[in-house]
């Protein structure tokens, strides 16, 4: 009977080898049967069922399972053979029956081969191809090729920067071709971190992306513009408005008082500015925010960093695109001055003796002047973009040019920038790759446009004046009788140019060492070199130049910016144990130079500023600034089984601009991850996908101190002996040889998720950062020759929520519903000053300069509105020693704590809300049926409070000599509370007066835009691969409490916020 059994399980054994598909090396012959319905399981748990239900042992070492792969079954009375050859089949393992102990181990490993490319056949050049769980990897070719060998049975996971992680069962095939899709969602995302890259399921630091759609059917002359509201944390304000806005970039609030907040830009390695690339190479857009995310960047990156990595080609035949629109611009609001009659009425009532003879002849005749028409014209802009990119044998290439030509709202306002980019990659060896990443860039802002602000801009000019002569020329003076004001229309007549030129360029070589796996050496030496040229001429058709006989003033400017960084990294799986590590050696060399000269006194206007020689008055100038930074850097990421995550950073930064004694800076971090998702123990993978838990805190620096702060300067005071100028020299600065870095000290606490399947992702982080060693000036005594020198003293206080999300609201076969949001709260406060106590031992606030212990920054500080004393009121007025119809200030305390009756700068003075926002927020809709899709961009700004200075009716003088914006005034028969009544000094009491300030907080329809693509299949036969036509709104409409013109803008009385309608092309070929 045991010889039958032996040869009944031989029997078997050899039937079941011939039948499946894995190595089953032996079987038992009676196999019980198996019921078994499990979900999202591992291999351990399977098993250990498998072991209660059969009572077979089975017998494997940790290396054999794939632990992080989850697999679902349902049998019901199924052989234990048919079970087992199934679990083989799907695990890439063998398994050997002894009695009743099955054994386990890994499959015969096999070659496999494939290509890889994007969803138009393009083949792509430097994907990750990794057998899940395994140590096994490789990357592909220029031509997407790969070749791996690896155990059959297992899973390829294909990954890149930019494309959605592609999973793909490998059954033993020869070949294995894969076609991935852009836009990777979730913690598969591949994002840039900074001398490398990492999925977002490996990350510790924090790390936001901007999404593409924000570079795409919308007219944005530079990044910035894209990043506004789309990133949470990242606050963009447009200061002014113009065919070339000015915009800032702060990120997670205010941290310094008196150094910038700017973020640390770095373009393909190189430190630039958001306004250096062409918005259309651009490939990806990374934000690192936290401690550990930035401290890679030591010195320079306690304000965040904004990574910035343009376009390469890939694998193929040459793809050809175009980009393209046409923009028609409109002012987005305008505030409502007072044309020629209300003016006449308004001067009447305050001035009418004031009145001079010109302006009656002009109210007469009715030809009074809206200087702001004039000032004014409807804005355009074009783009035209073009690009070439692919590869062949081992290069890949993408070379670009584009055209961005603006003619702004205000006359004479325009901008015209030309960009291209070559960007080369070569691999020689398979160890050796080479490459480039070059721009040129060309601009010009030539033009001069009409004056704006100021009592000599065209919002406050006076309506009964000329513009114009009798000969159509432009006035000089255009009230005859007030020749201190001068034609706001003049520069327009001005000579000017204003143009730079730019070359940015970072070539490398990369190394990896074939006797070191997952070795690799990169050596980037960076270029930025920029030249201008400005220069501007008043002839004697101006006032400025009749005044000064020709006025010229031209300035030329070099810089350059060397970059050599040496980037070593080192990548390994151990089985369950990841290891990335980055050292770097670094040095940066940045210099400029700048020669001006200012003439006045011109024989003729002939020649311009070309004449400066034979020019009465020429004064010469020269300026020169070099700094050094040398730094080394060691990041360590450490992972157990994707589950357990550790980064560990330091970098020692060397300045040459700092004190003798503090020239090096060293910058910790410590960050760990959790992703809760992967554990055994947690249970509800089918509802939440991805969990991962996320800390770190560390130091990061502000270099915020210019080359030559550090050492005792000596400024010019020259003198004049009869004709011959003498020079002379006085001290302007001491040397502070102590003087060093604002440190800033950042705990992060940050949550990643994604819900149903990754239909819903995001994330949640709180924030805390502490600044010290402010950069503040301190009063000396003047013996010695200065009034003030700059320490490092003072503390700020900085904290905050962030949230961010995708929701993938509904997707059909035609129709898809997807919404990108982020909110972000935020509040700082002024922990310390200088140290100084008063007689309760509280530290003393700045009053000066409105900083004050416990609070925001920047504050509001003044005294408070309080409305208009009204008629019934008149006793209590004439007590603060004014009337009905005149302002009225809030009486707030007085010595004992309560009002006192009168008006006192120590007493009712209060802060009146802050100027940064609370908290800032931004969301897109994106809507797709068939080829149609929609996309709705809202962002909002709130917690603002600003003073409307279109309000101020005490510049326009007591003789009226300026217009400015209706008002709802106070009179007896219009005893409102809006708005002072219309005579001089009314916006006095006791001498003193209050600032309106209003509530700016804003939400802004930013982009709408509506795109159609056309059907490939009718395109394919002209040879297009692409044809998208849209129509884009940007600044449609704006819902805000705020009375002055912008709640955004700085100035009240600028260039108005334009609003724009785009007609768009982007074709394919």
């Amino acid at each position: 009977m045991k010889l039958i059994r032996l040869s009944t399980l031989a029997f078997l054994l050899l039937l079941a080898w011939s039948l499946t598909p894995r190595n089953v090396y032996a079987q038992h012959e009676r196999s019980p049967t198996v019921t078994l319905n499990v979900t999202n399981i591992t291999l351990d748990q399977l098993f250990k069922q498998l072991e209660a239900t059969t009572g077979y042992q089975f017998r494997y070492t940790d290396d054999v399972i794939h632990a992080r792969r989850l697999y679902t079954y349902d049998f019901t009375n199924e052989k234990l053979s048919t079970v087992l050859n199934q679990i083989a089949k799907d695990s890439g393992l063998d398994y050997k029956i002894q009695g009743k102990n099955i054994t386990l181990r890994k499959g015969e490993k096999k070659k496999v081969e494939g290509k890889v490319t994007d969803a138009e056949g393009t083949p792509l050049m430097g994907v990750s191809v990794m057998a899940k769980g395994t140590a096994y990897t490789a990357s592909t070719n220029a031509d997407g090729m790969y070749s791996i060998t690896v155990p059959s049975g297992t899973t390829l996971q294909f990954s890149s920067v930019g494309m959605e992680t592609l999973e793909m069962e490998y059954t033993g095939q020869p070949r294995l071709d894969a076609v991935m899709t852009e836009g990777a969602v979730g913690l598969e995302e591949v994002v840039v971190v900074g001398y490398g890259t990492q999925k977002k399921r490996d990350i510790t630091g924090t790390v936001a992306s901007l999404p593409m759609e924000r570079l795409e059917m919308a007219p944005n002359v530079n990044l910035t513009q894209a990043i506004q509201g789309a990133i949470p944390g990242v606050q963009v304000s447009t200061s002014s408005a113009g065919a070339a806005p000015s915009q800032s970039v702060m990120m997670r609030g205010r941290n310094s008082i008196k150094a910038s907040t700017s973020p640390l830009v770095v373009i393909d390695g190189i430190a630039g500015g958001l306004g250096d690339v062409n918005p259309n190479d651009v490939a990806s857009v990374e934000v690192l925010k936290d401690a550990s995310a930035a401290a890679i960047y030591g010195s320079r990156g306690s304000n965040g960093v904004i990574l910035v990595t343009t376009k390469s080609g890939k694998g193929g035949d040459t793809k050809i695109r175009y980009n393209g629109y046409y923009s028609m611009q409109r002012f987005a609001n305008l505030p409502d001055i007072m044309k020629g009659e209300e003016f006449y009425r308004f001067k009447m009532e305050r001035n009418p003796e004031a009145f001079t003879s010109s302006e009656l002849d002009i109210y007469e005749s009715g030809e009074w002047v809206d200087w702001l028409d004039l000032a004014l014209r409807n804005g355009k802009s074009t783009q035209h973009n073009l690009s070439f990119s692919g590869g062949f044998k081992e290069t890949q290439y993408y070379i670009s040019t584009g055209i961005t030509d603006v003619t702004g709202l205000a006359v004479n306002d325009d901008y015209l920038k030309l960009t291209s980019r070559i960007n080369v990659d070569t691999k020689f060896k398979n160890w050796l790759t080479v490459g480039t990443r070059t721009q040129l860039a060309y601009t010009d802002a030539g033009g001069i446009a009409p004056t704006w602000d100021g009592d000599q801009g065209v919002f406050w000019m006076n309506p009964f004046t000329k513009a114009y002569d009798e000969n159509g020329e432009l006035t000089i003076y255009p009230w005859p009788e007030d020749t201190y004001f001068r034609n706001p229309l003049m520069g327009t007549l001005a000579k000017n140019i204003d143009e730079s030129y730019q070359v940015v360029s970072n070539n490398y070589a990369v190394v990896d060492f074939p006797f070191v796996k997952g070795l690799q050496y990169r050596v980037n030496a960076g270029i930025r070199l920029g030249f201008s040229n400005d220069a501007t001429y008043y002839g004697r058709n101006t006032q400025r130049g009749l005044s000064n006989s020709g006025d010229a003033a031209t300035s030329r400017g070099l810089s350059r910016n060397v970059v050599i960084e040496n980037i070593v990294n080192y990548n390994r799986e151990f089985g369950k144990h990841s290891v990335f590590a980055t050292g770097l050696y670094s040095f940066e060399n940045p210099r400029s130079n700048t020669n001006s000269v200012d003439a006045q006194g011109f024989p003729n206007d002939f020649l311009t500023w070309y004449s400066a020689p034979q020019a009465e008055l020429v004064v010469p100038g020269f300026s020169n600034t070099e700094t050094s930074l040398l730094s080394s850097m060691l990041r360590i990421n450490y992972a157990y089984d994707s589950r357990y995550l550790l980064t560990l950073t330091g970098r020692n930064d060397g300045y040459s601009g700092f004190g003798a004694k503090t020239k090096w800076g060293f910058f910790p971090s410590l960050a760990v991850g959790w992703n809760i998702s992967r554990e055994d123990f947690f249970g509800w993978n089918d509802v939440v996908n991805e969990l991962k838990l996320r800390a770190s805190i560390g130091l990061s620096g502000n270099q915020a101190i210019s080359a030559y702060e550090t050492i005792s300067r000596l400024s010019s005071e020259d003198i004049v002996a009869g004709s011959t100028t003498l020079p002379g020299y006085v001290p302007s600065k001491l040397g502070q040889d102590d003087l060093g870095w604002e440190t800033t000290r950042t705990l992060n606490l940050g949550l990643d998720f994604g819900i149903l399947n990754n239909r819903i992702i995001g994330d949640v982080n709180f924030y805390k950062s502490n600044t010290f060693d402010l950069l503040l000036d301190r009063t000396i005594s003047p013996i010695y020759g200065v009034s003030s020198i700059t320490q490092n003293i003072g503390q700020t206080e900085n904290k905050g929520l962030e949230v961010s999300f995708t929701s993938r609201n509904l997707t059909t076969e035609n129709f898809q519903w997807e919404t990108t949001g982020n909110i972000s709260f935020v509040k700082n406060k002024i922990v310390s000053l200088y140290g100084m106590l008063d007689e309760n031992g509280n530290e003393i606030d700045d009053v000066a300069s409105t900083w004050f212990i416990g609070k925001p920054i920047l504050v509001n500080y003044g005294y408070k509105w309080d409305g208009v004393w009204q008629l019934d009121e008149a006793e209590e007025a004439k007590a603060y020693g004014t009337q009905p119809g005149y302002i009225k200030i809030k009486d707030v305390s007085g010595p004992d704590g309560v009002p006192d009756g009168v008006l006192s700068p120590d007493y009712d003075r209060v802060i009146i809300g802050q100027r940064d926002p609370k908290y800032i927020w931004g969301m897109n809709n994106s809507f797709s049926y068939k080829n149609l899709t929609l996309n709705v961009f809202i962002h909002g700004v709130h917690g603002v409070t600003k003073n409307n200075t279109l309000l101020n009716d005490t510049d326009v003088d007591q003789a009226v000599r300026m217009t400015t914006t209706k008002k709802n005034w106070w009179r007896p028969d219009n005893p409102t509370n809006e708005w002072y009544m219309n005579t001089w000094n009314a916006n006095l009491q006791d001498g003193k007066s209050a600032a309106p300030y209003e509530h700016a907080g804003f939400v802004r329809i930013k982009d709408v835009s509506i795109a159609y693509d056309f059907a490939k299949s009718a395109l394919s036969r002209y040879g297009i691969g692409k044809c998208q036509l849209y129509l884009t709104g940007r600044n449609l409409f704006t819902l805000t409490r705020f009375g002055g013109m912008d709640p955004e803008l700085n100035g009240q009385r600028n260039i108005p916020l334009q609003k724009e309608y785009v007609i768009g092309l982007n074709l394919e070929f």
